[in-house]
């Protein structure tokens, strides 16, 4: 549940786009050209652009997924996939996605993006004072964050399942780009409730609950600095962008921490909008292993 109720999660949109891949993927038989293996299906890469806003309480999603290519060499299988999904004959949501099968060892053994180099928060490899880093413990339930004022009921941290996050650091004029930098840290439970979600006897992570915990860390940011003050009934939403995202790992029950940041890059005032805009890294026991290019999180009047 989001914190507005016509809102539907991200990460819920994400899915809806990419698991029919993963059926037109079995339903031909990708896999029968080596029987003898176990074979795990992975996104590798993708993008999606949400082209228009509709309230999807109560609505029909068609979406149209299509099988672009397979390339199979040494072992590996590489298919390419398009999807545009649609209510009531309107498109909304639209992008393109690379999928892989891997044997348990090669995932076991993944270098991720960096070819095997541990990742550090940027204010750890730029000495920031801890005097400049804001800290918020997510795991307090009575925190303000969870905590909207009665005249702006949407004006918070949705909270519950939807908490991805246990610690949030900010430093203000920090990142690549000197606007601000937000960084968080998860312990991972092998009983986390998402690991019995996906793929039958292959629990990880699904790489679209790693891009909302994103979306929660730039709504942490957000609320923290009250960007949507000028709105009298603020609400969050994603707005109309394309999001580019790539995935060299998953986070599984055998790993001890995810953390990751958003490097802030712009924020910007338009009419009746703000957009908060980032590019932002997540990694496992520090190996970066997924990269979201131009995410975008806006406030608007609810």
């Amino acid at each position: 549940k989001n914190s507005h109720e016509n809102w539907m999660p991200y990460s819920l949109i994400m899915e809806i786009a990419l698991q029919p891949n993963g059926f037109i993927s079995g339903y031909m038989g990708t896999t029968l050209k080596y029987p003898e293996k176990d074979l795990f299906f992975r996104n590798l890469d993708g993008s999606g652009t949400l082209l228009k806003q509709i309230d999807l309480r109560g609505k029909t999603i068609v979406n149209k997924s299509v099988l672009v290519s397979t390339a199979i060499a040494g072992g590996a299988i590489i298919q390419s996939f398009t999807f545009d999904m649609s209510v009531d004959g309107e498109l909304f949501y639209t992008g393109k996605a690379v999928f892989g099968y891997f044997s348990g060892e090669s995932l076991t053994n993944q270098l991720g993006i960096d070819n095997g180099k541990i990742t550090n928060a940027w204010f750890v490899d730029n000495n920031t004072p801890t005097d400049n880093i804001d800290v918020f413990d997510l795991t307090n339930q009575s925190l303000a964050l969870y905590k909207a004022p009665a005249d702006k009921p949407h004006y918070k941290l949705a909270g519950g399942q939807m908490n991805f996050i246990d610690t949030v650091s900010v430093v203000e004029g920090g990142g690549k780009a000197g606007v601000a930098y937000v960084y968080g840290e998860r312990t991972i439970d092998a009983d986390d409730w998402f690991f019995r979600y996906h793929f039958h006897q292959d629990p990880v992570m699904p790489g679209s609950l790693g891009v909302e915990a994103i979306i929660e860390l730039m709504q942490t940011y957000a609320l923290k600095n009250d960007l949507g003050a000028q709105f009298s009934n603020p609400r969050f939403i994603a707005p109309m962008t394309k999001v580019d995202w790539k995935y060299r790992g998953q986070i599984t029950p055998l790993n001890k921490k995810m953390s990751l940041d958003v490097h802030i890059t712009e924020i910007i005032t338009e009419a009746g909008e703000i957009r908060i805009v980032g590019d932002a890294n997540l990694s496992k026991d520090g190996l970066r292993i997924y990269e979201v290019k131009n995410i975008v999180l806006s406030i608007v009047e609810a």
